[in-house]
Parts: structure tokens; sequence; C-alpha cells
């Protein structure tokens, strides 16, 4: 019962993602997870990132939502079905296997590169399935001790409530329609205590952007705080440069209301 909840939670984050799509058109992707140290990785999250979509994953750089996901069962196997084409592979393991977002300190983690330290890409192809074997290794996640340098790329800004003062907890997320629906292309670490946030994206553009208390897509939830740049009904695009940070970006949030039939924000 613990492993089908854990499944269901990874589903449920990943739910803004995960479309149904042909048979003919999808494959598969399976592999085991187990170590020296912990052996079979149950609960532990692997992640597939679409080669298409945007650069390799590197949490240490800027923060890339993952395409796909799953768990790994009691034994370390995982398997997903999705769309043929080009991946990359990470694979985690939480204190809280509820868990989403970036890493915590120690955390296990499993970057699928090469010998040369270059992100592998895995194929897979319609009808088939692509087995990446069983991997032996993680490396303990550390948290970056130095800001970005220059040359990054992204916005900044503060994360405000209706009386302008900071509000602590909150990521944004960059998105490439006014819709803002789906997976984000980019996300921030929590804001602090100054409300501040640097949002660190992977290619110059226009972006809308949204921030929120919890963590990946769906409806929000009852009580939390959620905001947009510009209006609900008017979002505001940022246009950022390559190599440039776009600062001065506030974001007001306010705290959601849900009632039957409707949703409306409290003041």
């Amino acid at each position: 019962m613990k492993f089908k909840s854990i499944s269901l939670f990874v589903m449920l984050f990943l739910c803004s993602v995960q479309f149904s799509f042909a048979e003919d058109g999808s494959g598969t992707l399976t592999g085991r997870w187990i170590t020296k140290e912990y052996g079979p990785m149950t609960g532990g999250q692997v992640l597939l990132f679409n080669k298409a979509k945007g650069p390799p994953p590197a949490s240490h750089r800027y923060l890339r939502l993952p395409d796909h996901g799953t768990a790994i069962d009691e034994e370390g196997r995982f398997s997903l079905d999705v769309p043929a084409g080009r991946y990359y592979l990470v694979m985690r393991k939480r204190e809280d296997p509820a868990a989403a977002g970036p890493p915590r300190e120690g955390e296990p983690q499993y970057y699928a590169r090469d010998r040369k330290g270059k992100p592998m890409e895995y194929v897979v192809k319609a009808g088939r399935t692509t087995n990446v074997g069983t991997i032996t290794s993680f490396v303990p996640y550390r948290r970056p001790a130095t800001p970005p340098v220059d040359g990054t790329t992204g916005i900044e800004g503060r994360v405000i409530d209706g009386k302008g003062e900071p509000v602590a907890g909150i990521r944004v997320f960059a998105y490439e329609t006014a819709e803002m629906k789906g997976m984000p292309r980019n996300a921030s670490g929590a804001t602090g205590a100054d409300g501040k946030y640097l949002l660190v994206l992977t290619g110059k553009g226009a972006y809308f952007l949204k921030a929120r208390t919890h963590y990946g897509g769906g409806q929000p939830e009852e009580g939390e705080l959620m905001g947009v740049y510009g209006t609900s009904e008017k979002p505001e695009s940022v246009a950022v440069e390559e190599g440039k940070i776009r600062g001065g970006v506030d974001i007001r949030v306010q705290r959601i209301s849900r009632q039957p039939g409707q949703q409306r924000v409290k003041p």
C-alpha cells in the first residue's frame, strides 16, 4: 500500500505533462537502481527529460522540470511508457518519498552520464523496449555554494503579498504561453524571508511567470498562495536576453479560497 501511494504521488505530480498517446507512437524504458549502500532504491523517483524540449537537467545551475516520471518498486525496478524520442535520465531517493522539487542536501541521486561526464541520451523507439540495465551508483546531492556567475540567463525579483510585504516559501515558474498550463519551462528555488527569488532559465525568450506555494502543476489547493506577473485576467510576459538576468520583476500573491463550483481569491 505504501508503494502504491508513492507511485500515485509521482503520477499526480507529473499529471500536467502525462499526455495520452497512440500505442504505435510510444515505447518503453526500463531498468533497475540497486546500490551497495541502500540495496533496491524502493520509492526512488525516476525522471525523464525529453531532449527535444530543452537542455540536459543540471540542478546545480538551473531547475528544469521533468517531462515524465515514475517510482521504483520494491525490487528496484522501474518501467515508463513514453512517446518515442531521446531522453535524459535522472533518479533520486528522497527522505520523504512524497517530496517534489530540488533534492535536499545529502539525498542520493543519479545523473546518467558517459565516461567523459557528458549527459547520456536514451533512445526510445515506437513499439520497442529500451533497457538501461542495473544502475549501482549514486552521488549525494550538494547544494551549490556560489551564486550564478556572469553570463547567466534568468529573472529575479521579489514575491510579495497584498500589502507589499515579502513572502517566504514560494517558487516561481516560467511558462512560454499566457495560459500557463502544462509543465513549466523552468522553476526557481523557494523564496526566503526576504521574498527574493532567482529563476535561472535555459535560454532567452519571453516568459510568463506564476508564483505558488506548491511545486508542480495542477489545481490550486485551499489556502495556497498564488499569483502571476501582471494580472490573472491579463498576464504579462517578461523578455529575457541571453546571458543576462532581468531584475526587478516582483510578483504579488494572494491566498486561494475554493468553494463548490467556483474559485475565488481571498483579499
